[in-house]
């Protein structure tokens, strides 16, 4: 149950997010004004992808244990066989598997380029922070345990770039895109996730840019603007992916490039926050709504339907005969019941008796969690004079405790008269009869 569980809060981090990010992308629709006037701050972005993971977390919260939930049958929407209930819960933990098969490859991919980013020869230079690589790669900043600024060898470092990814070192963003990477994989790239990550990264060039042109004259963000259009070259080196930051500019992200352009010409100050902070608190309001309903729906959801399917019970309690039952002959004779020689257990030995079923008797009931029986009900009776007893009965069983009260559940109930002999068996049912 616990696969099924985890499978559920999975299913909810996949579509949830996909609503946030397109909520997201309609918010940051530019309309009339400048490109990238309502993109939002790095932490608007970073919220927003915690948000897409609330509604699993109150989904996993033992929501009962907290709020005290009555029993209520909500698979009545969806009925349930238990031959199905038994082959869900053997699948789950095989598509859990391969769930986390995939994600672990997948992490395990960042990991190996991070890897790589990691060892690469660097060199020092004059400054503590600074160091230049032979390797094909842009400008970038590695994340711990090797924080620092990496230039190519050969390549014309200004201040203004240096400023631009010590700021990518100040708000550690070479480690929170690390960790945001994984994240996207665990999620197996779902483009919700994905595209919140992509905007988040955006979103720090942006605010690296302002920090590295804040104190710049227009000339000289003109200047900057057209040198990050000339060293910016596509390259198919293993930084394509890089797992941190980079202040590359491909032909392929025109939008992003547009953006950034404007934002150095223009000293953007980014999007107005109120707007944003609506969002945030709609976005937290729907996640929460979402995962508590979640909860306490499967909270509620304590009672399975059996649809009258049998169950194992640990305790039953013998049968008693009706003090007596007038028409017991009569209703045998039309029924047509034999007599049967069967090995009984007497005293723990085998002994061979005749014996007879003097009515039988099918009782629909529930199962709480605790195991006790209740709300008995007779299904099908061969004859009325054994049903008192047979409620009475099954009401003192046991079943063993399970983590979910069980509805509808049923019995067939024997009420058997044995003797050592046909004929003393056919004294014992006269007596008893009249």
């Amino acid at each position: 149950m616990k696969a099924a569980m985890m499978i559920k809060a999975l299913i909810l981090v996949h579509l949830w997010s996909l609503v946030v990010a397109g909520g997201a992308w309609v918010l940051q629709r530019d309309g009339n004004g400048p490109v990238g006037s309502r993109f939002p701050a790095p932490n608007v972005w970073l919220a927003l992808i915690m948000l897409s993971f609330l509604p699993s977390v109150f989904y996993l919260v033992p929501v009962n244990a907290i709020i005290r939930v009555p029993p209520i049958e909500v698979f009545g929407m969806f009925p349930i066989q238990v031959g199905d209930s038994a082959a869900d819960v053997a699948m789950s933990p095989n598509l859990l598997a391969v769930y986390m098969g995939l994600c672990i490859l997948l992490m395990g991919r960042t990991l190996w380029r991070w890897s790589r980013l990691q060892g690469l020869a660097l060199a020092p230079t004059s400054e503590p922070d600074i160091f230049t690589t032979t390797a094909a790669l842009p400008p970038l900043t590695l994340s711990w345990p090797r924080k620092a600024v990496v230039m190519p060898q050969g390549f014309e470092t200004r201040a203004v770039l240096l400023r631009h990814e010590r700021a990518h070192l100040r708000h550690n963003d070479a480690e929170l895109t690390l960790l945001l990477l994984l994240l996207q994989d665990m999620m197996l790239r779902n483009p919700g996730i994905s595209f919140l990550v992509r905007q988040w990264r955006l979103s720090i060039e942006l605010r690296a840019d302002r920090a590295a042109t804040s104190e710049l004259t227009p000339p000289e963000r003109k200047d900057y603007a057209a040198f990050l259009l000339n060293i910016q070259r596509p390259t198919r080196t293993m930084g394509e992916a890089l797992p941190c930051p980079t202040a590359r500019l491909t032909s392929a992200h025109h939008r992003n490039t547009k953006m950034r352009l404007i934002g150095i010409l223009e000293n953007e100050t980014g999007a107005r926050k109120r707007r944003w902070g609506a969002a945030l608190l709609v976005t937290s309001i729907g996640a929460s709504a979402l995962g508590l309903t979640s909860a306490l729906a499967t909270a509620g959801a304590s009672v399975i339907n059996m649809a009258s399917s049998p169950i194992d019970y640990v305790r039953q309690t013998p049968l008693q005969m009706p003090a007596s039952c007038p028409g017991l002959i009569a209703d045998i004779k039309r029924r047509g019941v034999e007599f049967e020689e069967k090995d009984l257990m007497v005293g723990g030995e085998p002994v061979s008796r005749h014996t007879i079923n003097l009515g039988t008797v099918v009782l629909g009931h529930d199962v709480r969690k605790d195991g006790t029986i209740h709300n008995a009900r007779v299904l099908v009776s061969t004859h009325p004079c054994f049903e008192s007893e047979a409620k009475a009965a099954i009401a003192q069983w046991m079943a063993a405790p399970q983590e979910f009260q069980i509805k509808d559940a049923a019995v067939k109930l024997h009420f058997m008269m044995s003797a050592a002999t046909r004929e003393e068996l056919n004294e014992k049912l006269k007596s008893y009869a009249q």
